[in-house]
């Protein structure tokens, strides 16, 4: 976990901040859930105002970060890292001999989100030490590490290829074989001259072409008489609309790149840039 954090100039003009909540001893746990969540989505004022000007942190790596005052200095090392989904996280409150002092420890799961092209996975554990100054709960130390070890020298991102990541891979391609397999039953299409039975696991993507649609099949291109809305209603659950024109199946997607769907036999798929990043996301959550 790359403890390194960016700091905002401050509220513009006319702009509503939202105030910090009021958290009790006990509630602390759930806090910290909320903001490790907040942490790796780059929601960043949510988590300032719970620290103290001298908070230390020490990352998963030799990342060790020394108050307030020195993040503006590491924002634009904070830029490459990419975004992460937290799942299974588990914190817990540890009693002190101080009613003003708390340790919250706990484990979580971070997966790669779409704006990363590296499918990965890591299980991460946190200790956190918080003091109550003035009615209010902060946190002065937090420390991370990886559950399987350090990182390995010159990563620059919180995760490394791990028995974790090779897990959650293996557990993708198993549920994207068994998607495949459940869809084994072929669709009957109207072609020029006949019918076509065609397996939808075969089907790469569908092109919309005039008032047809040419699908795209891992040995061939067939053309459809049916418009591709048609077409879309005959097809299973592995297929998403990322386009007005096209149709692709999930289980043929390469790669997500530079606004572009990069599929198994090589052609690539536009994504139109207003809806960017609500397509990626929809693929990499259905990946799950």
């Amino acid at each position: 976990m790359k403890m390194s954090f960016s700091r905002t100039n401050g509220p513009k003009k006319g702009e509503i901040v939202p105030s910090t909540d009021v958290v009790g001893k006990s509630g602390l746990p759930k806090l910290a859930s909320r903001l490790v969540t907040a942490y790796y989505q780059k929601d960043y004022d949510a988590i300032l105002a719970y620290l103290t000007p001298d908070c230390l942190f020490i990352g998963a790596g030799s990342d060790v970060t020394y108050g307030a005052r020195s993040l503006p200095h590491v924002i634009a090392a904070n830029a490459a890292m990419p975004t992460f989904l937290v799942r299974d996280a588990e914190f817990h409150l540890v009693e002190t001999s101080s009613p003003n002092e708390a340790v919250i420890v706990g484990f979580y799961t971070i997966y790669s989100d779409a704006d990363h092209r590296m499918l990965s996975s890591e299980r991460q554990r946190l200790t956190v030490n918080c003091r109550c100054q003035n009615g209010a709960w902060k946190a002065y130390l937090v420390h991370a590490s990886n559950e399987w070890g350090p990182l390995d020298e010159g990563v620059a991102f919180p995760v490394r290829v791990s028995r974790q990541t090779y897990r959650y891979v293996q557990d993708i391609l198993r549920a994207s074989r068994s998607r495949a397999d459940s869809s084994s039953e072929s669709i009957t299409l109207p072609v020029e001259g006949g019918t076509a039975f065609v397996n939808p696991a075969q089907i790469i993507y569908a092109e919309a072409s005039a008032k047809k649609a040419l699908l795209h099949l891992t040995d061939r291109t067939i053309t459809v008489k049916l418009l591709l809305s048609n077409v879309i209603d005959l097809l299973p659950q592995q297929f998403t609309r990322v386009h007005r024109s096209y149709v692709v199946n999930r289980n043929h997607i390469v790669s997500l790149s530079g606004g572009e769907i990069v599929m198994s036999n090589g052609d690539h798929i536009p994504i139109p840039k207003r809806r960017r990043r609500e397509i990626e996301l929809e693929l990499s959550r259905r990946a799950e």
